[in-house]
C-alpha cells in the first residue's frame, strides 16, 4: 500500500481553540512517532519491516535495496556472462528459498556489499562452458555494515548543516545525495533507508 504524505498536525484543546502546524515541520523523530499510531494510520511505514543491502562500484556509485526482514545473511555473490553480464547476489532467509538480486550495473565491477557486515569483493575463479562463463568471488568482511552507514549519515547531516534535533523527512533526499547514495529499484528504499538510519542515530543520542 503506498504511504500517503502527512500534510498538517491539529491539537484541539478542551476549550474549544486548536493549534495547527505543518506537518514537515516536526522533526522526524515526531514524524515518525505519529506515523506509527495506529489510532491515526492504519497502515505500517514501509521501512518497519525491512533490511538494506548497499550496493558500492569501484567508480563510488552506491544503490540501497530493501530486503525481507526475515533475510539474516549473504550466501554468495556470483556473475554470469552469456554473452552480457549478469551479477546474483543471494540473502540466506530464515525460512524458505533464499531472496535473489540481479545486479545488472557493471557486476564484474562491484566492490563492496554491506548486509550486516561489509563484504569485500575479491575475485576467486572463472569457470568457461561454451559461451557462458561463471564468475565466482569472496566475500571479505570488513566491518559492521550499520556503524559505516551511521558514520557516512552524521558526516553528510555535518557537511549539510542540518541539525539532528530539528531533522526532518523533507531532509532525507538531499542527505541521501550527499551520501551518494541511489535507489536499487524503487525511491522509496532510499527514503526509508535514511529514515532507518536517523532513528538509529535518535537512538544513540
Amino acid at each position: 500500500m503506498p504511504r500517503p504524505k502527512a500534510k498538517k498536525i491539529i491539537v484541539q484543546f478542551d476549550d474549544g481553540t486548536q493549534t495547527e502546524a505543518a506537518f514537515e515541520n516536526l522533526t522526524a523523530q515526531s514524524q515518525r512517532e505519529l506515523l506509527k499510531q495506529p489510532v491515526l494510520f492504519n497502515f505500517s511505514p514501509d521501512g518497519e519491516s525491512k533490511k538494506f543491502v548497499l550496493l558500492e562500484w569501484k567508480d563510488g556509485w552506491k544503490e540501497v535495496k530493501a530486503v525481507d526482514a526475515s533475510c539474516t545473511e549473504i550466501n554468495r555473490y556470483y556473475v554470469i556472462t552469456r554473452p552480457e553480464d549478469v551479477g546474483r547476489l543471494s540473502l540466506k532467509m530464515e525460512d524458505g528459498y533464499p531472496e535473489l538480486l540481479e545486479i545488472g550495473r557493471t557486476p564484474l565491477d562491484l566492490k563492496r556489499i554491506s548486509f550486516v557486515e561489509n563484504h569485500e569483493i575479491v575475485p576467486k575463479q572463472s569457470d568457461r562452458e561454451g559461451k557462458k562463463i561463471d564468475h565466482f568471488f569472496s566475500l571479505n568482511a570488513n566491518g559492521d555494515s550499520l556503524s559505516t552507514a551511521l558514520e557516512g549519515f552524521r558526516k553528510a547531516l555535518d557537511e549539510e548543516g542540518i541539525d539532528m534535533k530539528k531533522l526532518s523527512m523533507d531532509s532525507y533526499p538531499k542527505i541521501a545525495r550527499r551520501m551518494g547514495v541511489r535507489a536499487f529499484e524503487r525511491q522509496q528504499d532510499v527514503l526509508d533507508f535514511m529514515d532507518y538510519l536517523a532513528e538509529n542515530v535518535a537512538r544513540e543520542s
